[in-house]
């Protein structure tokens, strides 16, 4: 009797029930990297399998080939599917067994698409014979789609580009370059939801015997087996479609509870964007050390956020993932303790610390105590109970400052030990440790970077921003960039620090240093090619003859033509003169002179248009703007600063000074692209995004700092001569003691001008105010400082009305200068203790730290619009102005820099829209 012609019997006896699956529907059914059937729903057949005592065979299939076969009688049962209305024909169903979510993954270039109208010009990939088509056409029977035989082809197209949607089920990518690839650029987060779909077994019509009992089966199979089933492969059970994750309170700036309740931190930060990636909802369950341990172990909580273990100390949990790695130094109240190595003393430390056994190695002669907390360890240093104590760097610190105990306090940082974090699973929760590292590995260095930056202050307790790891690559980026072979890079052989040639010929400077980064991270294979002409390499760039130049300004006419980069590198200007001329403290002084320029830069066309009085000299580079001055040529000739400064200090130019000048913009250095490579912009961008502080304080000591010891080590030689010399020739002395006053001057002259160089890292050219950089800082610390003290501070985001208008009429050197006059009246509305900060254009914030309630922000914005009603006369012209200002208030309106900073600015619009003139505050 044929399979056909069966009606409600079953295989039989001694033959396994033949059992038919999808072949890649991961992690539901599919064949393993050994051939075999794996996944949810074979695990539960395997259960049903023990608990009927029935052997089963598991054959695999292509998604259609597995209905075919089933619908052919190759197979008695189909290990589970959607039900629609065309399978209700052909098939009969027991009952469901597991569920699944279907989405629509759609490319991060178009995730701003949130409804399935808006999808409607794309073609959406599905696998042949899936449900999802029957689905979408319901939801939306406009869509289209482009079909294909296998779940891999599926993603290969999406790989290459040739889709930019596609359905799927859920469940995490797994770590196979493919599947990470297309979570690199098919975001979790910005997937739309299609249906909950409920998985039934599937036999041929007419076949009750065996339907009756796949339900009896299952229901035997105790819901706690299907909940181990589940976490295995989901990493969570699917009844609450969330992991739980136990925090410790109190270790700020990595993990603790905010004023307003909600968990808060470096780790809490990156969990939410392993949560935004992994497309796994989280939530926070907070104790002590000791306790969220305990809370993993008895299955309160899934996972620790982050615990510190090493060989010898271990929790006895399972280490998913290595977090991250905190480094400890030793603190001490007595700031001059000297061959601490070989002293007889009393220090603190934690008893969990994995360090230990080092700090006993570090302090032989040194006799340990244990506190469970950083307060109790700063109460006793505090109290002379121990001369010091050894604790995370970072969390003493925000400690120390938070409790105004920093002065009294040293740390020593050649003494640090490294404590590597774990995010801890238990021993039998593998599915969860498989899916945590492969949410991880979807985050990239440059966003661990940032969320570093943004909580860790001090660059030196950093971790991620000193990672040797490059930058995450997708297979189709790799090709593109295998692709571009050899590109070359131009570079001006005499522009030191920013670059120049070495005496054999080499590319040195910054943007040398630039170029190796890029070779490093991103494989480039990148030639240099040196010029003399500024102008003439822009030319070769614009006519593909080389690909890269560094240095650049972006400007509306290089746009038509190249490509642009992030900024990158700072580079303020500076005027250099003859000593005999006067200093030059604004552009006016520059005025009907003649002003050195090399030829290209955009200055020049700024020049042009703000000071037409001023008589361009135009020259080819560098030296022949130097030249020009010392021949007369020229009054002045001007350039950037750490240019100017590098050729000032070698002491070939005596006759020469340098003077800043804040009304010029401060330029920041971007990289030029030929557009023929104008794809590899965005991966270069993710290069420049890792260069944080410390790294540009590195490249700023090794080519820009004033050398000033080698000036002085060659003047000593020349002052040896001279002595030996001055016993024939006593006159010879007095050439010494002027020369000597005469460098004297110089070296202080050069020093101020590196404090001004400092200084300008930090500040607005313009304006004097604190830059977006350095405001960033002190709104961080501003809220940490908050958090700690249960304190409100306010945030004013503050808008010029009218002053575009001022620049049309009256020009831009008059509306700099109203800038420049808008920010003194500004500092005069606060007090010392509050920070007012120039974000770029017309745009002002204010910190007013400390505030009682929102009636002292109200007061100092009324304070504010009343000072500007009043004319402001700028060189005889008298100007109007007024401001639109958004009000938002730490911690009722927002509770991080970044959504206060939100927060303000959509407030700063409201009071805009409706006007101007005023401000909005949430009431």
């Amino acid at each position: 009797m044929t399979v056909s012609a069966k009606h409600d019997v079953m295989a039989p006896a001694g033959k396994p029930l033949v059992i038919v699956l999808g072949e890649d529907t991961y992690p539901y059914q599919y064949l393993d990297e050994q051939g075999n059937a794996a996944g949810i729903l074979v695990d539960m057949w395997n259960q049903w399998s023990t608990v009927t005592n029935t052997k089963v065979r598991f054959v695999s299939r292509h998604w259609q080939d597995s209905l075919d076969q089933l619908a052919q009688n190759n197979a008695d049962v189909h290990i589970g599917m959607a039900k629609t209305k065309a399978r209700s024909a052909a098939f009969d169903f027991a009952k469901p067994i597991t569920s699944l979510n279907t989405y629509l993954y759609v490319h991060k270039s178009i995730k701003s698409k949130k409804q399935f109208s808006d999808l409607i010009p794309y073609q959406i990939g599905i696998v042949e014979g899936s449900s999802h088509e029957v689905m979408l056409q319901q939801l939306e029977p406009r869509l289209s789609y482009k079909r294909y035989k296998n779940r891999n082809q599926l993603l290969a197209a999406a790989d290459k580009g040739e889709l930019y949607v596609f359905a799927g089920i859920e469940g995490y990518q797994r770590n196979d370059p493919l599947e990470q690839d297309i979570a690199a650029n098919f975001y979790s987060s910005s997937r739309i939801l299609i249906q909950k779909v409920d998985l039934f077994p599937a036999v041929n019509k007419g076949n009750k015997t065996l339907i009756r009992k796949i339900n009896e089966g299952f229901a035997l199979i105790s819901p706690s087996v299907i909940k181990q089933i589940e976490r295995r492969w989901l990493g969570y059970h699917k009844q609450t479609s969330g992991v739980v994750i136990a925090m410790q309170n109190g270790v700020e700036p990595y993990a603790d509870i905010g004023a307003d309740g909600l968990p808060t931190g470096m780790l809490v930060d990156l969990w939410q964007l392993w949560s935004n990636k992994s497309g796994i909802n989280i939530d926070f369950i907070s104790g002590d050390m000791n306790s969220t341990i305990d809370d993993v172990k008895r299955g309160i909580a899934d996972v620790h956020i982050g615990y510190p273990e090493s060989n010898d100390i271990r929790s006895g949990l399972k280490q998913a993932w290595h977090i991250l790695s905190v480094k400890s130094r030793f603190f001490s109240r007595d700031q001059h303790l000297e061959n601490i190595d070989e002293t007889t003393m009393r220090i603190g430390v934690f008893p969990t610390a994995p360090y230990i056994a080092q700090v006993k190695t570090a302090f032989p002669k040194a006799q340990l105590r244990f506190y469970d907390s950083l307060e109790t360890m700063v109460n006793a240093a505090y109290n002379n109970e121990i001369v010091g104590f050894v604790s995370s760097s970072a969390m003493t610190s925000h400690y120390l400052l938070a409790n105004k105990l920093w002065a009294e306090f040293r740390q020593y940082t050649d003494i640090e030990f490294n404590t590597d974090m774990f995010a801890l699973t238990r021993i039998d929760d593998s599915g969860l440790a498989d899916r945590i590292q492969a949410g991880f590995n979807l985050i990239s260095v440059e966003e661990q970077i940032q969320i570093e930056r943004k909580w860790l202050i001090n660059p030196d307790d950093r971790y991620f921003s000193g990672s040797t790891n490059k930058i995450k690559l997708t297979s189709q980026q790799k090709q593109y960039l295998a692709s571009l072979g050899a590109i070359k890079m131009g570079y001006l052989k005499n522009w030191a620090p920013m670059e120049f040639q070495g005496k054999n010929g080499q590319f040195l400077g910054v943007n040398a240093d630039i170029k190796n980064l890029l070779v490093k991270q991103l494989n480039l294979t990148i030639i240099p090619v040196a010029y003399d002409d500024f102008g003439l390499m822009v030319n070769d760039l614009v006519k593909g003859e080389i690909q890269l130049v560094a240095s650049m300004a972006q400007t509306t006419a290089r746009e038509t033509a190249l490509a642009f980069s992030s900024p990158y590198w700072p580079s303020p200007w500076a005027i250099v003169t003859s000593l005999t001329q006067p200093p030059i403290f604004n552009i006016s002084q520059v005025v009907g002179k003649r002003l050195a320029v090399v030829e290209g830069y955009h200055i020049v066309d700024q020049l042009r248009q703000q000071y037409p009085a001023i008589d361009l000299v135009l020259v080819a580079n560098t030296e022949q703007g130097i030249n020009a001055v010392i021949n007369g040529k020229a009054d002045m000739f001007v350039e950037q600063v750490a240019t100017l400064a590098s050729t000032l200090k070698g002491g070939q130019y005596p006759s020469l000074k340098m003077s800043l000048i804040a009304e010029l913009t401060e330029q920041h250095s971007r990289i030029g692209f030929f557009p023929g490579v104008k794809e590899l912009v965005p991966l270069v961008d993710r290069v420049l995004s890792t260069i944080d502080e410390s790294t540009q304080q590195n490249m700023y000591q090794k080519w820009v700092t004033l050398d000033l010891s080698s000036d002085t080590l060659q003047y000593e030689r020349w002052v040896k001569i001279l002595v030996i010399s001055v016993l024939i020739l006593a006159a010879i002395a007095f050439v010494i003691f002027l020369s000597n006053r005469r460098l004297n001057t110089e070296i202080q002259k050069r020093l101020k001008a590196e404090d001004n160089l400092k200084f300008m890292a930090n500040h607005d050219n313009l304006t004097g105010l604190p830059n977006r950089g350095l405001f960033d800082d002190r709104l961080h610390q501003a809220v940490l400082t908050h958090h700690r003290d249960k304190q409100r501070f306010a945030l004013l985001f503050l808008d010029l009305d009218g002053f575009k208008a001022v620049n049309d009429l009256h020009g831009h050197h008059i509306g700099d200068k109203l800038l420049h006059r808008v920010g003194l009246l500004l500092n005069k509305c606060v007090r010392e203790s509050d920070t007012v900060a120039r974000f770029g254009g017309d745009e002002f914030v204010l910190l007013l730290n400390n505030i009682d309630d929102k009636s002292s922000a109200r007061h100092v914005a009324d304070n504010i619009l009343l000072a500007l009603k009043k004319p402001i006369v700028i060189d005889n012209i008298t100007v109007t102005i007024s401001a639109s200002i958004g009000i938002a208030v730490f911690a009722d309106d927002a509770d991080t820099a970044q959504r206060l900073l939100k927060c303000a600015d959509k407030l700063m619009y409201q009071a805009k829209k409706i006007g101007g003139h005023q401000y909005k505050i949430n009431e």
